[in-house]
């Protein structure tokens, strides 16, 4: 088994998807993408500003070449099936978002062993209290996240739902940005003329 098939699971459409997505013919597809959504998102900004009314301005609009990468980076994520990870280390506002990742997605029984694992490493240094708490106190150490339940509905849950809003959130979130500076423009020129 080559690096391509252990990397693909050995399917060829996955390994497929991936030469596409690490190509030049890609790499110009997403820079059109980008570039485009770059001037929609710059011309909203434009209009917010031309309005003379007190609207949240669209701020912090990615470069480029960085939402190319973004998408990218994303796609090749769903190809290899781990979205999630890659959301958490990427999108998430976590200390140690790569350690974190590996949490993402898993089974109520791997979440399981995984606080009684950090548990037993307290105790180990002496340190008591029951398996909930002292997973709570490495959350927080580790991971500046103030409870389990926090932590578990960020990083460790993941059903099809979520997936498909973080994939439309990484897609779509520039132009779902422009629409709403749109409609607040729209709002605030529609309340000047009553």
């Amino acid at each position: 088994m080559n690096l391509r098939d252990l990397a693909t699971g050995g399917d060829p459409r996955k390994a497929l998807a991936t030469k596409f997505f690490q190509s030049k013919q890609a790499e110009a597809f997403l820079s059109i993408v980008a570039h485009r959504e770059r001037r929609i998102m710059e011309a909203v900004a434009d209009l917010q500003e031309a309005v003379d009314a007190d609207i949240e301005q669209l701020e912090g609009l990615p470069s480029v070449d960085d939402r190319v990468e973004q998408i990218r980076s994303m796609a090749l994520a769903m190809i290899d099936e781990s979205l999630p990870s890659w959301y958490v280390q990427e999108a998430m506002d976590l200390e140690n978002a790569e350690e974190a990742a590996q949490y993402a997605d898993l089974t109520a029984e791997e979440w399981e062993t995984t606080k009684e694992t950090w548990a037993d490493r307290y105790r180990e240094q002496g340190i008591e209290g029951s398996v909930d708490e002292l997973a709570t106190a490495h959350i927080r150490a580790r991971f500046d996240v103030d409870d389990l339940e926090t932590f578990r509905q960020a990083v460790i849950e993941w059903p099809d739902d979520r997936q498909r809003a973080v994939l439309e959130e990484a897609l779509a979130g520039g132009l779902e940005m422009a629409e709403q500076g749109i409609r607040d423009v729209t709002d605030a020129v529609d309340s000047e003329d009553r």
